[in-house]
């Protein structure tokens, strides 16, 4: 399974956030689609599933906010957001999350919820 990053920031800053938290070994860096490639979560959420080359309907995204969902849904991707940010659990729902979760930290439902 691949994991692109899409993120606002440039992709050097980018790298240096994932590698201090040693994400980065984890992650399709190439895949994926930084603040140089689009201006918004949409228009980078897009980046990225043309750099990976894989279809809206076979992708999920994993945000924590509302624009995130919102960003998920405009680009036709399967959207799994958990409610570790600002926004409540409810919050997400509401703006068409697909599945929501507390955290991550049940692994095998995670999964599970990327899966389905």
């Amino acid at each position: 399974m691949r994991q692109p990053v899409v993120t606002g920031n440039v992709r050097g800053a980018a790298e240096v956030k994932l590698a201090v938290f040693g994400l980065d070994s984890y992650l399709s860096l190439d895949d994926g689609a930084y603040g140089e490639d689009g201006e918004g979560r949409p228009e980078l959420l897009r980046a990225a599933l043309k750099r990976a080359a894989v279809p809206p309907e076979a992708a999920v995204l994993l945000g924590d906010t509302r624009a995130d969902v919102a960003a998920g849904r405009e680009a036709g991707v399967r959207v799994l957001a958990v409610a570790t940010g600002r926004a409540s659990a409810s919050d997400l729902r509401n703006a068409g999350a697909d599945v929501v979760l507390g955290d991550l930290s049940d692994v095998p439902r995670v999964v599970a919820a990327i899966g389905a």
